[in-house]
């Protein structure tokens, strides 16, 4: 495996909780929906890269569906939605963006002590656990 392959894949990753976060500071639905297909574009070039990475080529197909769908068929539907009905507004919110974007912030941490916690020692978890950041302080990076 290419060394950066894991890197690219990790940048990806970032991208698409990068545009999580867009997601959560929008307050137009137009906009929203244009972030909506663009974390759509992300995931799809993220299963993609996996595919290759993988060498799975099932997983093309699924990177094409997402791509397909969720990209460019479900946001030209909910344009041609909005402007029939003519709903140019913004999206009503309980909370502030502040608080909003906080809490996703925290859900982001607790996701990943979870995940930290739950990992199972294994030979090939091991190999992609390369970022002293994200580690354990008790876990070691395997030669």
């Amino acid at each position: 495996m290419h060394p950066l392959t894991l890197d690219i894949a990790h940048l990806l990753a970032g991208s698409l909780l990068l545009v999580s976060f867009m997601m959560l500071y929008q307050d137009r639905l137009y906009a929203l929906i244009n972030v909506y297909a663009l974390q759509a574009v992300v995931l799809a070039l993220s299963v993609a890269w996996q595919a290759y990475a993988q060498d799975a080529p099932h997983l093309y197909i699924t990177a094409a569906i997402a791509l397909l769908f969720k990209a460019v068929l479900i946001p030209v539907v909910l344009h041609r939605m909005i402007v029939k009905l003519g709903i140019h507004r913004e999206v009503e919110t309980v909370v502030g963006i502040g608080p909003t974007m906080l809490l996703g912030m925290g859900l982001v941490a607790l996701s990943m002590v979870v995940m930290l916690r739950t990992e199972a020692p294994s030979p090939v978890l091991a190999s992609t656990r390369r970022s002293p950041g994200l580690m354990r302080p008790d876990a070691t990076v395997p030669a």
